[in-house]
């Protein structure tokens, strides 16, 4: 049975049998649960209904959740290619009941669809039970087709399951499968040992208490059920498989990788290369279809350690040329009619996968070759452990993550010190954290003095930039005051969004005179907002006095206002212009600028930003309302809202919408209608990360005062060229050629009286192997120049070994020539410049008779010639 039709049934039987409502996957990446790197199991959707955050819109669904589990407690990554049943990315079929039916249902219903729909042999399967859930165990007694030997009892770690160390939890039951050759041989103790012929395929959660803060369970008002079921290991089952490779979910692919690298794949230990790629390859394609880029950090970095894995696994079926994104298209042809996202974002995955194999395949050879040094010396010195600073190293140099080298010294019966080498990659961290610029003090570090206990502090500015406020809280520092009131119309720095600046006014009840603190920032500390003011205004003016009047600088907000705006009408442009890839990264919204990081894998070109800037300016000449509302978060979402991947929202978020173009999930402050951005440039293209763009940009007053500057210069330039605007390019074009023709000319004037006369090469000379040793530093244009040089001098030097310096390009250059004589003693010009050049920072290498070294630092360069006999060979 192929495994859509296996899907098929399993929706099918629970949506037009059971009366559940089917709901889509959500994305592999969390857009609502920052502690979450990826979706790692079918229920992470549906905590805000478990943990009482949200109303559930349907008591029962049903689904097949992407998931992916490579850290973290689940982390499946070192069984994977080792057995046949383990995988980064996998596919979890799963029912739901949010407060409706419960275990009776539960365990018959899929007792059913196992043996009565999909024909498994009763004998085939064991039910597991939680030790206190007498309920759960009474129920599966029950089942007259399930002998009582196949019931078994664990204890927490196996049949307990728990959202986190506090909240929501219940006992479970799982549903284990025997695929051995004789039912005979079964064997019920080696259910949950480890064993591959005994495999669990169905978890069904009964969600019944609450685990406070002591570790103490209380009843839930209303219980649930969260099942999931591993769907890969189901179409193994059904067709009578040993292993999940041999499914057409996965022998496609296999395929593939065959004739790619020419060698078969073998189904024990020889295939491991074989399995590890079929699965490195789906968790991303799955992964980067949903938004997430390879990087250096968080999920990122997780993807590249697991293209990394993959490519270095494809070294040993010879695969040393970018081969992952040829594996692409044969994904989307097994999962796209399921997850069509794939389909849409296969070129997109493509040209970032063979971005990162080149990328990576230019440093693995190193990588390679040093990790075979380490291995040499480890064994040599008689160490089974590989030195951890060395480890760290080749981690840190050459990028190789460490569970690619622990892989590679356990094939070798080498071991390394995980414990050690997380201490050396803690010990940087804290290096580039002190390195750090200096950040808003912490809750902590305050020492706040209370006014008003328990009174919160409300954000009240959205439509005003004046209000009255009672002070709740303070503290102060040699510099600064920080404030909290009730109310405030400052907007704390959020979202990308810089905190709002202005000034606060205090009145002496007594003398009625007035005093102004400035308001230098807003930022937030946990709920509070917290107004930075310049000095210790507290230490002259009483702290309880009254109410306070708070007022934003209202031009500085416009200002903002106009470029938070103008970053969401530049997302809708991007991802029009790009592709829906494109999802935000990152932001800077101030009233001077705008920055805006995103993700896509190529340079934006100079036409392309010219038309997003025109489809940008289009949208405000349109004069759009800018509208806000507050929705549901679920409601928002599905409702075509986007969420920034790794932010938390609450139940209640605010939705920013512009017409047709633009709906967003944000926090921040917009202008009233798109019109009021005024004109928008964008100023600068750049590469943040790999995989991660930027597009830096002004508007409003900002905007006009750059175009006032370009019209100015463009006036001048015109005068000064005496030339008119519509001919300036032509006129321009023209000099440029008068320009290189002078150069050329120049430089040709300078090789001429540079080789004119060369008899002053020959003065003071050193010695070098008992022959005459000249040493020169000369001015030249470029290296041809240089040799040029050095083939005259040759020519007047009956013996003897010339040496030149020279800075060319603003980078060090050595020449080296020899006599015949000498060459023929054995004095090569390649050795000399090699040591030369390692000594400028560099390299070099040519003929006996002439050679040339180029390095990195200049300043090196007048040491080297000035004590010459100290850095030759």
């Amino acid at each position: 049975m192929d495994s859509s039709t296996i899907r098929k049934q399993f929706i099918e039987y629970f949506e037009k049998t059971l009366g559940h409502t089917v709901v889509p996957s959500a994305s592999v990446i969390p857009l609502n649960d920052p502690t979450l790197l990826f979706t790692n199991a079918g229920m992470n959707p549906f905590k805000p209904y478990f943990l009482g955050e949200l109303e559930p819109p349907f008591r029962r669904v049903v689904n097949s959740q992407k998931c992916i589990r490579v850290s973290g407690k689940h982390n499946d990554l070192e069984a994977v290619g080792r057995d046949h049943y383990h995988h980064t990315f996998f596919e979890m079929l799963g029912s739901w009941s949010f407060g409706d039916y419960y275990k009776k249902e539960a365990i018959l219903w899929a007792w059913k669809l196992f043996t009565e729909v999909w024909k498994i042999d009763p004998r085939r399967l064991y039910a597991t039970v939680y030790t206190d859930d007498s309920e759960a165990l009474k129920i599966w007694k029950s089942i007259p087709d399930i002998e009582p030997e196949q019931i078994l009892i664990f204890g927490e770690k196996d049949n307990f399951w728990s959202m986190g160390d506090i909240g929501p939890c219940g006992p479970c039951s799982e549903i284990h499968y025997y695929r051995g050759d004789k039912l005979e041989d079964r064997d019920a103790a080696k259910v949950n040992a480890d064993d591959p012929d005994y495999q669990e395929l169905w978890n069904l959660v009964f969600i019944q208490y609450n685990r406070d803060e002591k570790g103490e369970l209380h009843p839930l008002k209303n219980k649930h059920i969260d099942t999931g079921a591993g769907f890969e290991r189901i179409v193994a089952a059904l067709n009578g498989m040993d292993s999940n490779y041999d499914t057409d979910l996965f022998r496609p692919l296999i395929d593939q990788i065959e004739a790619l690298s020419d060698i078969a794949y073998d189904k024990g230990e020889e295939g491991m290369a074989h399995r590890v790629i079929a699965d490195h390859i789906r968790m991303l394609t799955i992964a980067i279809s949903d938004g997430a880029i390879p990087g250096n950090e968080g999920r990122s970095y997780v993807l590249r350690r697991i293209l990394r894995r993959a490519a270095r696994f494809g070294r040993k079926l010879n695969l040393k040329e970018p081969f992952l994104y040829r594996l692409v298209p044969t994904v989307a042809h097994i999962l796209g009619d399921v997850y069509p996202e794939i389909v849409v974002q296969r070129e997109h995955v493509q040209r970032i996968l063979r971005a990162e194999e080149e990328s990576f395949g230019n440093t693995l050879d190193k990588g390679l070759e040093l990790f075979e040094q380490l291995a040499k010396k480890a064994k040599k010195t008689g160490e089974s452990v590989l030195n951890s600073e060395d480890v760290f190293r080749l981690y840190d140099t050459f990028g190789f993550p460490v569970d690619l080298t622990r892989l590679l010294a356990e094939e070798k019966g080498l071991a390394i010190r995980e414990k050690e080498i997380d201490d050396l990659m803690e010990q940087q961290r804290q290096r580039a954290r002190a390195a750090g610029k200096f950040k808003m003090r912490s809750a902590e570090e305050l020492q706040w003095i209370i006014l008003r206990p328990g009174v919160p502090s409300v954000f009240a500015g959205y439509d005003t930039y004046s209000i009255s406020a009672q002070p709740v809280k303070y503290a102060a520092d040699e510099n600064y005051t920080y404030l909290v009131v009730d109310k405030t119309p400052f907007y704390a720095e959020s979202g990308g969004q810089t905190g709002d600046k202005g000034h606060i006014v205090f009145t002496d009840p007594g003398t009625g005179k007035m005093d102004y603190g400035r308001v230098l920032d807003a930022q937030k500390i946990g709920n509070d907002i917290v107004h930075i003011i310049e000095g210790r205004i507290f230490d002259t003016h009483p702290a309880d006095s009254g109410p306070l009047i708070l007022e934003v600088n209202e031009s500085t907000r416009r200002d903002t206002a106009r470029n938070h705006s103008a970053t969401h009408l530049l997302h809708a442009a991007l991802r029009k212009m790009l592709g829906d890839h494109v999802h935000q990264s990152g932001s800077y919204v101030g009233p001077d600028r705008l920055r805006f990081d995103f993700t896509h894998y190529e340079k934006v070109s100079p036409q392309q930003q010219r038309e997003i800037q025109q489809l940008v300016n289009l949208e405000i000449l349109k004069n759009l309302p800018v509208e806000t509302e507050e929705k549901h978060y679920i409601e928002a979402v599905s409702g075509g809202a986007q969420a920034l991947f790794g932010e938390k929202y609450g139940d209640i978020v605010r939705v920013v919408k512009m017409g047709d173009v633009s709906m967003e999930l944000c926090g921040g402050t917009h202008v009233g209608r798109t019109g009021d951005i005024g004109p928008f440039f964008i100023v600068g293209e750049s590469s943040v990360a790999s995989g991660i763009r930027r597009i830096e940009a002004v508007t409003g007053t900002a905007g006009l005062d750059m175009m006032q500057a370009q019209q100015t210069l463009l006036a001048d330039i015109r005068d000064m060229l005496r030339t008119p605007e519509a001919r300036l390019k032509e006129r321009v074009s023209a000099l440029g050629a008068d320009m290189k023709v002078l150069e050329k000319e120049n430089a040709e004037l300078k090789a001429k009286l540079l080789s004119s006369d060369i008899s002053g090469f020959f003065e003071g000379s050193g010695s070098y192997r008992n022959a005459p040793l000249y040493v020169n530093r000369v001015e030249v244009e470029n290296i041809d120049q240089l040799k040029n040089l050095g083939d005259r001098v040759r020519e007047k030097m009956k013996t003897g070994v010339a040496i030149f310096g020279s800075v060319i390009g603003g980078m060090p250059q050595v020449l080296c020539v020899v006599s015949d004589d000498l060459v023929k003693e054995g004095v090569k010009a390649g050795n000399i410049v090699k040591s030369l050049g390692k000594a400028i920072g560099g390299g070099g290498g040519g003929k006996p008779h002439m050679a040339t070294a180029g390095g990195k630092d200049p300043v090196l360069l007048e040491d080297v010639l000035n004590h010459i006999e100290t850095y030759l060979p």
